[in-house]
């Protein structure tokens, strides 16, 4: 495999490297990618095939702070830091059955991985289709994660080709309450579950929006961000960036604040459907930054200036 795209890319965290030194990877063939720094899990990639959608879980701080939650009851299928689509061609890839198993399948194809100067780039191959049936929609996945820098923070690029197969692809989501849908309609894409035990929810937009003023709206960024340890008031976020290339720039947001139910998701979806049409794909790509701390604007639209120069 060609890893040059790494090796030009790794050359942009060559300023953290010494934060890393004490940071290795560990791998169980088939099963789970992990990173460990000074021998607590910084983040864990979990692709078995039988999971059919890949998820990042824990997501943590650089001190071992858990950040997400893996299947909460209310919503099982929740996968802490993953991607899902919602309605491809008609058929629900989101929602599971008490078995586990969604109306469309998502299969991970295989996985691959190159660390360079901590810098760890992962790249996947995913086929969507009904069961029984050929894909109609095929996916490169590339994520590439920086270790932690002085201030705590580490950046995961995610960039997501999907190319239609024999037909043209609808990809949907549940129609919203102007379409005579329900109150919670619009959602699908990257999305974050934050951990149970967060509490005093903030969320940040780069507009200035705070909290639920920012549902549904278009916005370059938005900062999730609460309290994970009580007993020390220790705050800490996760952002996520929508890059100026993604089609629909600047993306509407879907957040959810409500009692241990803390979600948001760039939701490419939310306004209206999109389809891909017959042997053409369409690329997304966002930046999710850990931080410790609620999130500051100004540190924010630097990240997302700095995230908009990168091809």
């Amino acid at each position: 495999m060609d890893y040059r795209w790494l090796a030009a890319w790794a050359l942009g965290v060559l300023m953290v490297q010494a934060a890393s030194a004490g940071s290795k990877l560990q791998h169980e063939e088939g099963k789970t990618l992990s990173c460990l720094l000074d021998g607590k899990t910084l983040w864990t990639l979990n692709y078995a095939k039988e999971e059919g959608k890949p998820y990042f879980h824990p997501v943590c701080l650089a001190d071992g702070t858990v950040l997400t939650w893996l299947r909460p009851p209310d919503h099982t299928w929740h996968r802490a830091l993953w991607f899902s689509w919602k309605f491809i061609n008609k058929l629900n890839y989101w929602e599971e059955d008490k078995a586990g198993k969604s109306q469309g399948a998502s299969d991970i194809v295989d996985m691959r991985y190159e660390e360079k100067d901590g810098a760890v780039a992962i790249t996947m191959n995913l086929d969507y289709h009904p069961h029984g049936k050929p894909s109609v929609l095929k996916e490169l996945r590339r994520i590439l994660i920086t270790p932690p820098d002085a201030d705590g923070c580490y950046r995961m690029d995610w960039r997501m080709t999907w190319t239609a197969q024999g037909e043209d692809v609808l990809l949907d989501r549940t129609p919203l309450p102007a379409e005579k849908g329900p109150s919670f309609g619009g959602y699908a894409g990257l999305s974050v579950r934050t951990v149970q035990a967060m509490t005093a929810y903030q969320t940040l937009d780069s507009e200035g929006r705070q909290n639920m003023a920012g549902h549904g709206q278009h916005a370059r960024w938005l900062d999730f961000s609460g309290i994970v340890d009580k007993a020390t008031q220790k705050t800490a976020g996760i952002a996520i960036f929508d890059h100026p290339s993604n089609p629909r720039h600047p993306t509407p947001w879907y957040i959810i604040m409500s009692g241990t139910f803390g979600y948001f998701s760039p939701a490419f979806l939310f306004d209206k459907p999109h389809t891909i049409p017959a042997g053409q794909s369409l690329t997304l790509a966002y930046r999710v930054l850990i931080h410790p701390g609620r999130g500051e604007k100004e540190r924010l639209a630097k990240e997302w200036k700095d995230f908009a120069a990168t091809k």
